[in-house]
């Protein structure tokens, strides 16, 4: 070979080198741009879920954006959220409809010591890979889950719950593959449930009666127009009871009021076990007590109104050794049970509580320790009343 050819053979194998090299670097430059660009689109979903999560002005409006919004943001098959709730305080803080029902898959409440234990042996960091039954079902119980991502979410240095990504893509999380992103969602998880429980909490304490731990008049008065909204959308029947110590006044006379705290604490708690989780007692005030019964009928009412006055008057109320009380209880029970459309809402709430309390007035006149039905309360302008019976 002629040292001509030799040299053109030299330069056409340079420039295919170097075709082959631009070819690569072309390529690599197209990788890097797509995985740009795909990260600026990945950045923004999770800038509008972190808005989103941060705009939440509810516990329930946040919980649902986990469950509803972050699913159909980041295309997952399943997500599921774990809060631990040793003292069950969570309980009274998180909607029932969040808690139970089709929701349940979604939102779980750890207080068992095996569960807790769980918890607080999970890695403090992101972990992404396959599903492992064994390994993962009790973060999430799915089937057909092909792989998963786990944020725990801490605060403080301890671990509050921990949030779960599926998917039915072997490869959707991969081994190792926890990102910056995801790193600090998991942060803004935890510190976005972390204020709105602890808002909850000071909601929550705001409508507490602080003597007997039972929910206040004020928050009685507030959830009443809300139920029955409900009732005039399912026409279900919505019950209410009023409730009133007997010979109270005689308690404080006698003994002082540290004794009638001690009294109407223990009443609270008497009538709590009777009560369903739906129900709301409330301490309205003094010695009196309000009852909301939601789905529950005229005579199922009067039940729950006599199962109230056994289980106050069934046991002697110990103070001390020194004192012991028999302590009865009186009720007023009236129902709402209509397919009518309601007008003014606050209106009949007034008129339920107050056709109670007339019931309650005629248990005391009849000689107490006993309870009295007002029957069902006609939308008129003049409640009638029916059915008054003694228990």
């Amino acid at each position: 070979m002629s040292s001509s050819d030799h040299s053109k053979k030299t330069s056409l194998s340079q420039i295919t080198n170097n075709q082959n090299n631009d070819t690569e670097l072309r390529a690599q430059f197209n990788r890097l741009l797509n995985n740009a660009h795909e990260n600026q689109h990945k950045l923004k979903r999770f800038e509008k879920i972190e808005f989103e999560l941060m705009s939440a002005e509810s516990i329930e409006q946040l919980l649902s954006i986990l469950r509803d919004q972050y699913v159909g943001l980041f295309k997952l098959d399943a997500c599921s959220l774990l809060l631990e709730d040793a003292d069950l305080s969570l309980r009274r803080l998180i909607p029932e409809s969040l808690r139970e029902g089709e929701n349940n898959q979604f939102l779980t409440l750890l207080n068992f010591p095996v569960e807790l234990e769980k918890l607080n042996y999970l890695p403090t960091k992101i972990t992404t890979g396959v599903y492992q039954l064994a390994k993962h079902q009790w973060l999430m119980d799915k089937p057909d889950i092909e792989s998963i991502a786990v944020l725990p979410l801490i605060r403080r240095g301890k671990t509050i719950g921990v949030f779960c990504c599926g998917s039915y893509d072997r490869n959707r999380f991969k081994p190792h593959q926890a990102s910056d992103f995801l790193q600090r969602l998991s942060f803004i998880m935890a510190v976005c449930i972390e204020n709105a429980l602890n808002l909850e909490r000071l909601k929550l304490s705001s409508m507490t009666d602080a003597l007997t731990q039972v929910h206040n008049r004020r928050f009685f008065d507030e959830r009443l127009p809300e139920e029955l909204a409900r009732h005039d959308r399912s026409l279900n029947a919505v019950s209410c009871l009023f409730l009133d110590i007997d010979h109270f006044k005689s308690v404080n006379d006698t003994y002082g009021h540290g004794v009638g705290d001690d009294v109407l604490r223990q009443v609270a708690q008497r009538v709590q076990t009777v009560l369903r989780s739906q129900d709301v007692l409330a301490r309205y005030g003094g010695e009196e007590f309000a009852v909301l019964l939601p789905d529950t009928g005229n005579d199922e009412a009067m039940m729950v109104a006599q199962r109230i006055i056994t289980a106050v008057n069934k046991n002697r109320i110990v103070i001390d050794k020194n004192v012991i009380l028999t302590i009865t209880i009186s009720a007023g029970v009236s129902t709402l049970m209509t397919d009518d459309t309601i007008n003014d809402i606050k209106e009949l709430g007034m008129k339920l509580l107050s056709t109670a309390d007339q019931a309650l007035y005629d248990a005391k006149e009849q000689g107490r320790n006993r309870a009295i039905n007002a029957g069902l309360l006609a939308l008129t302008e003049r409640v009638e009343w029916s059915q008054k019976f003694q228990y």
